[in-house]
């Protein structure tokens, strides 16, 4: 996660369940809720959350089986503590849940006060977990709940100047913003995999996979897109899922940079925001895109998701109109902000060429301020330090002239 609390897992497909627990241990614990019934899928869900605490709840009508599971679970995991959950003190669940191996046992009337101690005295008796995937690749997200023009297109440029800024990063860039799969279309990449594929495919995620099934544009950058065929059942879509798909993602990419404007605030952009190095508040100059944009920031802070690093991007930037840049970063509270010149008739070219503005005009004020924009991307030292790993070779001559021509 983004911040410094421990993890803790809760299993159940309730989410009043995880919402109870989640608000009995604020400021103690970040709560991660699992809806996999699959024990490795548990187990993996576990790891991507560093978590060395589970909460299981054992259920009246089966709660036999729940008592097995949490045996298979301290059976392939030994140093988790498991504390089984239920709605009454009945003696027969407490007794199976104990004997399986649970640590604990609590209802779901235990007070805030009585759960923060017992995560608090949990979490001296188990090992330290170091690995954090979540904290790995630097994850930046583009967010707007009201559509925005060109946003695929504001995406890749940012992707490719992060490329170029680091060469020997690894740069991913996830476009399921609307119009689905446009950054595919304009730049001409044909995948074998999209976005709602990974998702089925989790297990079986990984770097030749990536390779083979994730387009990758000239400048380096890989591309995942939401389908072509413009069907995305975001309601569908798991929490457990999605903490899977960032950690495997951060955990296999330096800078992991998605497009999600222009979709609605669902678990599925929660989790991502609140995960981010950086969200970037995706509006232009008119009064409704701006009071949009504010709409949503204040939805964000009312259910509680952070938001890491906030940058407000003004696209089609006119000086002479009003409001200026300023006073919309302002009405933000943001510190950082920047402002995209229209350059109508260079996007156009751009676009109808299949051609990034790097190529097109490198020296254009629009090239120069997604330079700038990549610049104000933080990189958290993780990522730093597995791009200078995986450093290779000075860059040949041939490389340098290729460079300075394409000016990215």
């Amino acid at each position: 996660m983004t911040n410094s609390l421990p993890s803790v897992v809760i299993l159940t497909q309730q989410r009043d369940q995880f919402e109870w627990l989640q608000g009995g241990l604020e400021g103690t614990a970040e709560v991660v809720m699992s809806q996999q019934t699959d024990l490795n899928d548990v187990l993996k869900l576990i790891d991507m959350a560093t978590a060395s605490i589970l909460f299981v709840p054992v259920r009246r009508e089966s709660w036999i089986e729940d008592v097995r599971f949490i045996e298979g679970l301290m059976a392939a995991r030994p140093t988790l503590a498991c504390v089984a959950l239920s709605d009454v003190l009945d003696q027969d669940r407490v007794l199976g849940a104990m004997r399986a191996g649970a640590k604990d046992f609590v209802t779901f009337t235990s007070r805030p006060s009585e759960l923060a101690g017992l995560v608090r005295r949990l979490g001296e008796r188990v090992p330290e977990v170091i690995k954090d995937p979540m904290r790995e690749g630097t994850l930046v997200v583009l967010a707007s709940e009201r559509p925005v023009l060109q946003s695929a297109f504001n995406a890749m440029h940012l992707a490719a100047a992060l490329q170029k800024q680091h060469p020997e990063a690894r740069v991913l860039l996830v476009d399921v913003g609307q119009p689905f799969a446009e950054a595919q279309q304009l730049f001409g990449l044909e995948g074998q995999f999209s976005f709602m594929d990974t998702l089925r495919n989790l297990r079986r995620l990984d770097q030749n996979l990536v390779d083979t099934a994730f387009p990758r544009h000239k400048t380096g950058v890989r591309v995942l897109s939401a389908p072509t065929e413009g069907i995305m059942e975001l309601l569908e879509v798991t929490t457990s899922e999605m903490f899977l798909l960032v950690g495997v993602l951060r955990s296999l990419f330096t800078h992991v940079v998605v497009n999600t404007c222009g979709l609605p605030t669902v678990d599925m952009t929660e989790l991502l925001i609140g995960n981010a190095n950086n969200l970037i508040f995706s509006v232009d100059q008119s009064i409704t895109s701006c009071r949009a944009g504010l709409d949503f920031q204040s939805r964000l802070q009312q259910i509680g998701v952070p938001v890491n690093n906030p940058i407000v991007l003004v696209d089609h930037y006119q000086p002479k109109i009003s409001p200026d840049s300023k006073a919309i970063a302002r009405s933000f509270g943001s510190e950082q902000s920047i402002e995209l010149p229209a350059a109508a008739e260079l996007r156009l070219r751009a676009m109808n060429l299949g051609q990034l503005m790097f190529e097109l005009a490198p020296q254009d004020a629009l090239s120069k301020k997604y330079r700038e924009l990549a610049d104000m991307v933080q990189t958290p030292p993780e990522s730093k330090a597995r791009a200078a790993a995986g450093a290779a070779k000075p860059a040949s001559f041939l490389d340098k002239l290729k460079s300075s021509l394409t000016g990215v």
